[in-house]
């Protein structure tokens, strides 16, 4: 197995559902290379918001899924840095084609990232409003999951 460098990775939390999770390292959480393809700058209070419900829905997630993926050829997580104006911190997020956090890793000094060039969402969506087809995927997704394990 190669070895992660520590300044491009992080330390990636399943399905988290606060800050809490992903600054408190447990079984299950692992380390792994990312790359930011675009970032979404919140205001205070709606990052705020966001870091204490990373279980919820959202439109921006969703409509940004495409960035959002795994690839196995470089072996890095492909994200969308969260983050605020305020704060030096942030939050990865890889969902996986869902509308929630599948993957997310907290960033304490979002200035060691390379961000130059990097795409700047106009407006991120916090609301969990999501067309019928993703509610859809998602059940055919759940589904797969479940009889591929047999």
């Amino acid at each position: 197995m190669e070895d992660i460098n520590m300044a491009d990775s992080a330390e990636f939390v399943r399905k988290p559902i606060n800050m809490k999770d992903l600054k408190e390292h447990y079984y299950g959480s692992f380390r792994c290379g990312f790359e930011v393809e675009k970032i979404a700058e919140l205001s205070r209070e709606q990052f705020e918001k966001f870091s204490g419900e990373l279980y919820g829905y959202y439109r921006f997630l969703y409509d940004n899924r495409d960035a959002m993926y795994m690839d196995p050829g470089d072996r890095r997580m492909h994200c969308i840095l969260v983050t605020t104006s305020g704060y030096r911190e942030g939050i990865l997020i890889e969902a996986e084609g869902y509308a929630y956090p599948r993957y997310a890793a907290f960033m304490p000094d979002c200035r060691k990232i390379d961000l130059e060039g990097k795409e700047v969402l106009a407006q991120a969506d916090l609301s969990p409003n999501l067309p019928m087809e993703y509610w859809r995927e998602a059940e055919v997704k759940k589904k797969n999951e479940r009889t591929e394990g047999r």
